[in-house]
């Protein structure tokens, strides 16, 4: 009998601690946020939300591009007062544990403080993987619900944008838990990505309309901070150069002069004709490696008592264009290719760095970190005024390059063999 007892308390104590679904959500009850927009409108903050609409499979061919989500704005003293100001006027509390990507207003930006952004790191639901952006010389709401690709929900669009990195390192792709670490390191501080709307060029459809001006959105570049002051903006050249340097690319493209390189056709196997008069046409002047593999390596050293920061880059590519009649398959034009390449990579990168230190004065780089790893007593001296040093420190770079594959041909384009 006392063990019958035993038993049965030990269910009830059981039952009582493993309440199944006491905190449960249903989803008719809920506004899915995906993406999520804040502002400053008269010294409140203006929250703007992408919520997806909740319609039935059956019914989406027949919806309107962009109908499958609706956007609600709440005002308050803070962004926890502008979520509940919202529920005064939507019928559903916003559940952002989904949402992808928040959008900053470059003013908000500028006048805001990271405390202001206290509740996206203490709120159980905003995951820390968000993509932070700010809306370069706009409203973050400004630019909010436009989709020109593919993707029917625009807040899945902004984040494929972000998700391009891979193909194209001109953006900054940096989520709230990457900001807040470099915000906290003193010898590193934050770069966010950038967004802006404008206007589609236009192409003469079957179907014409009358719907007026279109918009796209792009995430080129990439907006500097000192601390939590917004100090500047990175062009695609400058960011792609900021991502070389702080080693977060793994392929994408390098584009670079084509060399002058006068072939003499001195072997008899490789008789040649040009049929392009290249000053006549001269077209374009480019050419552009791919990248398979790149190192970099950051580095400080302490010379004569001054600070000099270096940077060495190693790059393994493929030749995937090559403008001017060049004849690749000679390894000393592969060589100047190799040359060229890499004076075009150094260039990004001084001139990045130059701009760096002397508009934004902030090391946005990482060089303090560093320094702090290779002279951890002398940092202790320099830490307060880092940016200082590092805007008067001089900077060396060196970038070498290696050709490893060059396409199907050899031949250029504009040649024909065996005459």
């Amino acid at each position: 009998m006392t063990k019958k007892i035993l038993f049965l308390n030990i269910i009830i104590i059981m039952a009582t601690f493993l309440t199944g679904c006491w905190n449960a959500m249903e989803l008719n009850t809920l506004g899915i946020t995906l993406a999520m927009g804040l502002d400053f409108e008269d010294n409140k903050v203006l929250l703007t939300a992408e919520i997806i609409e909740p319609v039935p499979a059956k019914e989406k061919p027949s919806m309107k591009r962009g109908s499958i989500v609706t956007y609600v704005q709440g005002i308050g003293e803070n962004i926890f007062d502008a979520f509940r100001d919202i529920t005064l006027k939507f019928d559903r509390k916003l559940y952002i544990a989904h949402n992808k990507v928040i959008i900053l207003g470059e003013e908000f930006a500028r006048k805001a403080s990271v405390t202001d952004l206290d509740l996206l790191v203490r709120d159980h639901e905003q995951r820390e993987t968000a993509y932070l952006l700010i809306a370069k010389g706009s409203k973050a709401y400004e630019v909010m619900g436009v989709a020109s690709g593919l993707e029917e929900i625009p807040g899945n669009y902004i984040f494929k944008l972000i998700e391009n990195f891979k193909y194209n390192p001109k953006v900054v792709k940096v989520n709230i838990a990457e900001y807040l670490r470099h915000f906290y390191d003193m010898g590193q501080q934050p770069v966010l990505g950038i967004i802006t709307k404008k206007e589609k060029m236009k192409i003469n459809k079957i179907e014409k309309s009358n719907e007026g001006k279109e918009y796209e959105l792009t995430v080129i570049g990439g907006a500097a901070f000192d601390k939590e002051k917004l100090v500047g903006f990175l062009d695609g050249s400058e960011t792609k150069a900021f991502n070389i340097i702080m080693g977060r690319i793994k392929t994408g493209i390098i584009t670079f002069p084509t060399p002058n390189i006068i072939d003499t056709n001195s072997s008899e196997t490789m008789s040649v004709e040009s049929d392009i008069k290249s000053e006549e046409t001269p077209g374009i002047d480019m050419s552009t490696v791919d990248i398979i593999k790149m190192k970099t390596k950051k580095n400080v050293d302490i010379i004569n008592g001054n600070i000099v920061l270096k940077m060495e880059v190693k790059l393994r590519g493929s030749l995937e264009e090559v403008t001017k009649n060049i004849d690749i398959s000679k390894e000393d034009n592969i060589k100047k290719m190799e040359v060229t390449c890499s004076k075009e990579i150094e260039t990004y990168i001084k001139n990045t760095v130059s701009k760096v230190q002397n508009e934004f004065e902030s090391d946005i780089f990482g060089f303090g970190s560093a320094f702090h790893r290779k002279y951890p007593k002398e940092w202790h001296k320099v830490k307060h005024n880092w940016n200082d040093i590092f805007s008067k420190a001089d900077f060396q770079v060196k970038v070498e390059t290696k050709l490893i594959r060059t396409g199907l041909t050899n031949t250029p384009i504009g040649r024909i063999k065996g005459r």
